[in-house]
């Protein structure tokens, strides 16, 4: 064996899930959580990209886009995901991670550019949104896989968390970029040209992934234990090794997606995958339509605009707002360390609930502008520090090394569903009931998410009891 072979024996070398959290940790989690970066892009891309059609359809055709159409494009890049999650879940389980790792980021940077470039047919802007989202839906199960097991264990939670809060600060920047297309091509027939914002982060990670390697752990699981000394090697460095407890999970089969619905794994894909789904009802559904939201509800910064200046006035305003789903990560960090994770997820659903009716009941009574702007930020705060960590989080928690690929890719499938329904029925239930509704729908969504959590979270992951001094 050569000097820089790793020994799990060896003294002088670390496991990997001992090591410490190094500029290079740091490198690995920036690239592995791209897909989440991605996904809250698309989220501002769409809120955009919405208003911006329908004042196209209005100036040109003299009434607005179908809601079939505006329900097609906001749900494409979720229907997207919710395809490629199970999929490249299935076969990165099968044949390996890495080439499929790298195929996402081509599918987000083709999606993007195809929206962009081709002409303005909303059928050809869906086509686009659901190819960027097959690439994010992959990246949905993958990330899970390489964040599990590059992150150091004792940091591993807080690391995921870190990510997420990386990724959900995408939503801010993104929109004052998307702010900046609005104002470099002030017409509305530039609706397609915010799809630059996806194209350029496709193309980031694809080159961010060009040095990668395939995942250790698969490698050990295939038996493959040289490769996995070299993945391993050049992942984190030469004085790192095998994890001597990995050794035990060579050739270990992946479970088949059907039985993954049996037993006590159905607890596991329930808690994982419903509550993802009815948070995605609020993290997607109204999170896509913020600038609509803010217009139907009168919320504004300035005096009344019209055009692009309005659609401009209510991005500055969700610009403001998207600032708070990078604090709620933030605050959500201390949270996961104390606290039991299903009763983080809980809380957070029910105060998310509050907090839509209150918005509902600040709009009914005209209250101040300042009051509508806080329990915006009061809802998403609660949403990112309470269900949308956690939900990402819970899949490593509670799936063994053969069910987390496919449990993952359920999980994030399923979850994505909601999102889908969602946007796709939130135009048409504004249209036909008004603004209220929708966002009592959505309050009704994240109730119903706490106590399916309340359920089914204890039997997937149960409480750890103290052990007595």
């Amino acid at each position: 064996m050569s000097q820089n072979s790793s020994n799990p024996a060896n003294p002088r070398q670390i496991p990997l899930s001992a090591a410490p959290v190094t500029a290079r940790t740091w490198w690995l989690l920036v690239v592995s959580q791209m897909e989440q970066t991605v996904v809250n892009v698309l989220t501002v891309v769409v809120g955009v990209v919405l208003p911006m059609m329908k004042l196209y359809y209005m100036q040109t055709q003299g009434t607005e886009p179908s809601v079939l159409i505006q329900g097609c494009i906001a749900a494409a890049g979720l229907t997207g995901i919710s395809v490629g999650s199970p999929i490249f879940g299935y076969l990165g389980d099968r044949h390996g991670y890495l080439w499929y790792f790298r195929l996402c980021g081509v599918l987000i940077l083709a999606g993007g550019l195809g929206g962009w470039l081709l002409t303005d047919s909303p059928w050809l802007t869906v086509a686009s949104l659901f190819t960027v989202g097959l690439g994010i839906g992959g990246g949905y199960s993958l990330d899970d896989v390489y964040l599990s097991e590059l992150m150091p264990a004792k940091q591993r939670s807080v690391l995921i968390v870190i990510a997420k809060t990386l990724a959900a600060f995408g939503c801010f920047w993104a929109a004052l970029v998307a702010l900046g297309v609005l104002h470099a091509f002030p017409h509305a027939s530039m609706w397609r040209y915010s799809m630059m914002i996806l194209a350029t982060l496709g193309l980031v990670t694809v080159l961010m992934r060009i040095r990668w390697w395939e995942s250790p752990r698969w490698l050990i699981m295939q038996g493959r234990i040289k490769d996995a000394e070299y993945a391993i090697h050049r992942f984190m460095g030469p004085q790192y090794t095998i994890d001597p407890s990995a050794l035990s999970q060579k050739k270990v089969q992946s479970v088949p997606i059907g039985q993954m619905f049996r037993g006590e794994r159905l607890w596991k894909v329930i808690a994982t995958s419903v509550p993802w789904a009815l948070e995605g009802v609020g993290a997607f559904g109204m999170a896509t339509f913020f600038p609509i939201i803010l217009m139907s509800l009168g919320l504004h910064l300035g005096a009344d605009a019209t055009g692009v200046a309005k659609i401009e006035d209510s991005v500055w305003l969700s610009t403001f707002i998207y600032l708070f789903f990078v604090i709620g990560f933030a605050l959500g960090v201390p949270r996961l360390k104390r606290q039991y994770h299903i009763t983080v997820m809980t809380t957070g659903f029910y105060v998310c609930t509050a907090s839509i009716i209150m918005i509902v009941l600040a709009h009914v009574f005209s209250w101040p502008l300042w009051v509508g702007v806080a329990l915006f930020a009061l809802f998403v705060t609660s949403m990112c520090s309470g269900p949308g960590a956690v939900t990402f989080l819970l899949p490593s928690e509670v799936y063994t090394e053969a069910e987390r690929g496919v449990g993952a890719g359920i999980a994030a499938s399923v979850g994505k569903l909601g999102a889908i329904i969602a946007v796709f029925l939130l135009p048409w239930f504004m249209k036909e009931f008004g603004i209220d509704a929708a966002l009592i729908f959505c309050a009704a969504c994240m109730l119903t998410g706490g106590i399916v959590t309340n359920i089914a979270g204890p039997r997937a992951l149960p409480r750890k009891k103290s052990t007595p001094k």
